[in-house]
């Protein structure tokens, strides 16, 4: 899973149950309107962070699951998290129903991605105790106006995220940024509107001016 170019590949959701120590608290990693995030050791040796969707909310898991799929599949770039895979099985049990047991249809949802080790950028904006020099604020600045760039204006067609914030910039082990969480993203085409007049994602203000300020 080192090719950055390579197409994100099927994981057997046994696999990915197996790494997280069945989805356990001790590997959550993070908490998302749709779905949970765990950490796993692949049996190739590389960590990944296994974003299971939520069942609960009717009619959306697919469109969900596709929507981020589809955003995140062909982009790379440095500062854009990668997607490395994806798990979408479905299987019968026996569920309680009004008193019985009825033979219902579970699906199971996740996507993979490479495995962030330092995390979301909030943190390092609140934790005096992990104090960075002025180099490594300015790279942050600069890579993640790298991603944009990349989104809005090199690509063939202009990705808009509509949520960047501190918690959607991720961290590697190098302190190199990378822009996550695309579930909000929309695609435009060239006679689309590129305006949105309604308020979606997160409210976020003075991002770069805290990042100015990072502990």
């Amino acid at each position: 899973m080192d090719d950055v170019s390579a197409v994100p590949r099927v994981m057997s959701f046994q696999l990915l149950n197996e790494i997280t120590k069945n989805f356990s608290t001790e590997m959550k990693i993070g908490a998302g309107s749709f779905g949970n995030v765990y950490k796993g050791q692949h049996t190739d040796g590389e960590w990944i962070a296994v974003k299971l969707l939520h069942n609960y909310i009717p009619g959306l898991e697919d469109e969900q699951f596709e929507k981020e799929y589809h955003n995140l599949a062909n982009l790379q770039h440095n500062n854009i998290v990668r997607l490395v895979g994806y798990s979408h099985e479905t299987r019968r049990e026996f569920l309680p129903y009004n008193g019985d047991l009825v033979l219902a249809d579970i699906t199971q949802r996740a996507l993979c991605f490479e495995y962030m080790q330092n995390g979301s950028l909030d943190k390092f904006l609140t934790d005096e105790s992990k104090g960075h020099d002025w180099r490594t604020r300015y790279a942050i600045i600069k890579g993640i106006c790298q991603g944009l760039k990349y989104l809005h204006e090199e690509l063939q067609t202009p990705m808009y995220h509509l949520d960047l914030k501190p918690a959607n910039v991720l961290l590697d082990e190098n302190m190199v940024p990378k822009i996550a969480d695309f579930g909000l993203s929309r695609l435009f085409g060239g006679e689309q509107s590129k305006f949105t007049k309604s308020d979606i994602g997160t409210r976020t203000t003075g991002i770069y001016r805290r990042l100015y300020n990072l502990h």
